[in-house]
């Protein structure tokens, strides 16, 4: 299956739906996020390089729903507007994945995007020290693939985002680091009949600091996430603007990843599960 046909099917009428109305409907947001996440697949980053691709090869545009071959304008204006519309799609993808695959595991997490320039973005702190730019905030399954996802600004905290992370999801344990060692986060995966792996932080419980030994064996699975994630985007998210931007770009990205996994198990092709350069050029 070619990269364009992996972005239509995914991309489909249910999980991006088309606006209503009489007004002009210009390209259409499901060929907009169908060409975004097509950009990931061949890890074309840059606008202008992906136009210059779509007029090199005018049967992708055709392929993808395009009316046409939109410009960097056109192209940055989806970036700037479609953030909700591409998380709607991810969450929906996501949602697929979980009848094929049980969940055993909810691996929570965050990761930073540093960027100093941006305008938006602000001072965080990490395991490695202070970074300036943004964080995704993730849980993983046990196979390593993403079912929820969050783009903030980098000063946000990470533990008052699992309640949200986790929700409607049936993990039988959920795992998070310190950071999360609250004791909210430990009612909000009972609500949904997890078990709660959380290390302790001495700080916040005065505690003596102790990491579930299953939380210590199974961590890596989205620290691996993670780097692969961050390889799959190759820093792109510093040549946009803003956090909106960033956001679209985050999780066309990350409907790339479950694309790819969605084929990997509807084909039994486990070798494509986590493999994120199986399209690019």
């Amino acid at each position: 299956m070619q990269a364009v046909e992996l972005a239509r099917l995914v991309v489909n009428k249910t999980i991006v739906q088309e606006r209503k109305g009489r007004g002009r409907k210009g390209y259409g947001r499901q060929p907009a996020v169908r060409l975004l996440v097509y950009a990931q697949l061949v890890g074309i980053h840059k606008d202008k390089r992906l136009v210059k691709h779509l007029r090199k090869n005018p049967g992708v545009a055709k392929a993808l729903g395009l009316k046409g071959i939109p410009n960097r304008t056109t192209i940055g204006r989806w970036k700037k507007g479609l953030e909700h519309v591409a998380r709607e799609a991810f969450e929906k993808l996501a949602g697929v994945v979980a009848t094929l695959v049980q969940t055993e595991l909810s691996v929570v997490d965050s990761t930073p995007l540093e960027d100093w320039r941006d305008p938006e973005a602000e001072w965080g702190f990490y395991s490695r020290g202070p970074f300036k730019g943004f964080k995704v905030h993730v849980s993983v399954d046990q196979l390593g693939l993403p079912r929820k996802a969050l783009i903030t600004p980098g000063n946000e905290h990470d533990s008052p985002f699992m309640p949200e992370l986790i929700a409607g999801q049936k993990a039988k344990f959920v795992l998070g680091d310190a950071g999360y060692d609250a004791e909210s986060n430990r009612k909000a995966c009972r609500d949904i009949g997890a078990k709660p792996c959380i290390a302790t932080n001495p700080r916040r419980s005065g505690k003596r600091r102790y990491t579930p030994p299953l939380c210590k064996r199974k961590r890596h699975i989205v620290e691996q996430f993670n780097s692969r994630l961050k390889e799959l985007l190759n820093n792109c998210w510093r040549w946009f603007k803003g956090l909106a931007k960033k956001t679209t770009v985050v999780y066309s990205a990350l409907i790339a990843m479950l694309a790819i996994a969605l084929q990997a198990l509807l084909q039994d092709k486990p070798d494509l599960l986590r493999k994120i350069g199986a399209y690019r050029y």
